[in-house]
């Protein structure tokens, strides 16, 4: 349950229940998709998906043919589900996740307890029966002692990295499970746990990639400084050091093997900074072909055929996922899937052996997305489901691409989400920059920015400098912009937005997530003029400290630290927290109390701060959620929390 704190000016108001919900659109925003991640079985006539059941992600099993039957896996209390994919016919594997607290240096006498995520693997027959782990923990043997000793369970389980479709009781895992820093390769049989360990070579290598085959072939780790470092196993069987190899010196990562256990995919940079994809050789080192390569956005991922665990195509964004495929056979399914559903962004998600039985997520421009399923031996296509109970075609409000001019002349793209019907001028607005830094937003369908548009407000989501997805220029402009460019790009778009005559420059509000919310309060520290009010969710406030915890919690934290802050201040400098005397604003905190990437008492500090100070700040706690608030019940929270307080301060 989520337990709301409001602080207004010094005075701390306590309250154990929720406010009172605004309007019926926060049940339909707050909820959790219906179907999400679906996966159909080889022989197609079964599909699992994670479903939202009051409030949480619950598995559900389906088979379709040939009567229709049903079986939902409850996560329990605390566990999440993430994703499902079959195996085989008979066996489903499952991946969770839960927040828990660990000592870091497991092996020392000095104890470092820091919060962890942790992911779990299970797998379940098709009639939700004999539920088991298959990842168990390792054993060891200290000195002389005959007696193994059983370590604790690793960390991060859920790294498969090859399906085995030649061989379906079977998996192959990458995982750390004797903590030595380095990933060891686990052949794991789905129906009972047990394994070989195909690579446990001692290396603090943590990436492994097998042939068509099967077979491990290749691993590559990347150091501090960015330096890529390869080896690859010959047809020997020993592995020699590829470092010399021209993808290697290139900086260009191998990712997938291809039909040809030669020739692997691999990504990097152009000449021009943006990702793309090309095969090389694993014994010459040479470059054979580019795959995919866009002159204006990066390759995001590979796309595996589910049946033979080949890739098939390359994903990217331009203001929507799209793929390009390079298997002649599936290029030519999804033209026909999309003659059948015409002027429609169609993708599919699975398909069964030999692509007989194909699962299709289709989306209209104003629709957050439904499921069709095309059964090519029936010479059928039907409608699934939706993936929002309530959203589906005409409901949502459009996205449209934008983009403007940040003050230094570089061009900012971002999205405008607008209400249909309502009028393009004068209107409260929302400026809502994305966590990460390192990430972006794109025009599918997001919760939060729709709720702020069914009531009425513009929303823009800009892509600041430092963003993925448009190249390494874009994104290293970002680097060390920490309250510098990268704020001044949220800035110049909300004078933009008032320049367009789309925003009334007496009402418009910041709210931001995870990094998000720290620009959202700095907004607030240097902009107290242009914003009435600042929202920031699980967002970064003390500077610092996030920087001291990455440091200590996370291998290579250094690398990504050393690009927070600002160029030539100290970190203090541009953190909300130490800046908090500058806030003249009214605030919103919204505060995960198991947020296990963002440090759960940097809200409830920084709110006392302000408060002290007597400014007016509202603080929310949620309680279950993680740092992205997952679940129905903290949306709501949030939801409820943030229409409140922007209406209350830049609404009608």
């Amino acid at each position: 349950m989520a337990r709301i704190v409001k602080i207004l000016a010094a005075a701390i108001m306590l309250s154990l229940n929720a406010p009172a919900a605004i309007a019926d659109d926060v049940d339909l925003y707050a909820q959790q998709p219906l179907m999400v991640g679906a996966s159909l079985s080889p022989d197609g006539t079964q599909v699992a998906f994670l479903s939202s059941m009051k409030g949480r992600y619950h598995v559900i099993i389906e088979r379709f043919k040939p009567d229709f039957s049903r079986y939902v896996l409850y996560p329990g209390d605390e566990l999440e589900f993430d994703w499902v994919r079959w195996a085989n016919d008979d066996r489903l594997v499952v991946s969770s996740r839960y927040s828990a607290r660990r000592d870091l240096a497991l092996r020392s006498s000095r104890l470092w307890v820091v919060d962890t995520t942790e992911t779990r693997l299970f797998s379940v027959g098709p009639l939700g029966q004999n539920l088991i782990p298959i990842i168990v923990p390792a054993k060891e043997r200290s000195g002389s002692s005959m007696i193994a000793r059983e370590l604790p369970p690793p960390q991060i389980q859920n790294n498969v990295i090859s399906w085995l479709p030649n061989e379906p009781n079977h998996i192959l895992v990458s995982v750390d499970s004797d903590f030595n820093g380095g990933d060891e390769v686990r052949k794991v049989d789905v129906r009972d746990g047990s394994y070989d360990n195909l690579v446990n070579d001692g290396s603090d290598y943590v990436s492994w990639i097998a042939d068509s085959s099967g077979e491990v072939r290749l691993g590559w780790d990347i150091d501090e400084n960015e330096v890529l470092s390869v080896k690859v196993r010959n047809e020997r069987g020993d592995w020699t050091t590829a470092d010399d190899h021209e993808f290697v010196k290139a900086g260009f990562r191998p990712v997938r093997f291809t039909d040809d256990r030669e020739v692997v995919l691999t990504f990097g940079r152009n000449g021009a900074g943006l990702w793309v994809v090309r095969t090389a050789n694993v014994t010459t080192g040479e470059f054979v072909e580019t795959v995919f390569e866009h002159e204006q956005y990066d390759a995001e991922s590979i796309w595996n055929d589910d049946s033979t665990g080949l890739p098939i195509g390359v994903a990217f964004t331009e203001h929507r996922n799209h793929v390009v495929y390079f298997d002649d056979a599936v290029e030519k399914l999804q033209r026909n899937v999309d003659a059948a559903l015409a002027d429609r962004r169609n993708i599919i998600v699975s398909a069964s052996v030999n692509h007989r039985q194909i699962l299709v997520l289709s989306f209209s421009p104003t629709g957050a997305g439904s499921y069709y399923l095309w059964d090519r031996d029936e010479k059928s296509l039907s409608f699934y489901e939706d993936q929002y109970k309530g959203l589906g075609d005409g409901t949502i409000a459009p996205v449209e691409p934008v983009s403007y001019a940040a003050r230094d002349g570089i061009e900012i793209p971002g999205y405008l989400t607008i209400a249909k019907g309502v009028a393009r001028e004068n209107l409260p607005t929302i400026v809502l920059p994305h966590g990460g830094p390192a990430s972006r937003d794109d025009a599918s369908y997001w919760y939060v920015s729709q709720f702020l548009a069914s009531r009425g407000y513009a929303v823009l989501q800009p892509n600041f400098r430092g963003s993925t997805g448009y190249g390494q220029e874009f994104k290293y402009a970002g680097r060390g912009e920490w309250g510098g460019k990268m704020q001044d790009d949220v800035t110049d778009g909300a004078r933009w937005l008032i320049e367009q005559g789309i925003a009334d420059p007496e009402r418009m509000c910041v709210v931001g997530w995870s990094y998000g919310g720290y620009a959202a309060a700095m907004a607030a520290v240097k902009t107290p003029d242009l914003f009435k009010c600042a929202a920031s969710i699980n967002g970064v406030l003390n500077l610092p400290r996030l920087i001291t915890g990455d440091k200590l919690k996370y291998a290579h934290g250094r690398e990504w630290t050393d690009n927070m802050g600002l160029t030539g201040e100290s970190s203090r400098a541009v953190s909300p927290y130490h800046q908090a005397s500058e806030i003249k604003i009214p605030m919103l905190i919204v505060q995960s109390l198991d947020d296990t990437r963002v440090d759960s008492n940097q809200g409830a500090t920084m709110a006392k701060r302000l408060a002290s100070q007597g400014n007016t700040v509202e603080y929310v706690e949620v309680e279950f959620g993680g740092h992205s608030i997952t679940n129905v019940a903290g949306r709501k929270t949030l939801l409820n929390a943030l229409g409140v307080f922007v209406d209350e301060n830049i609404g009608q």
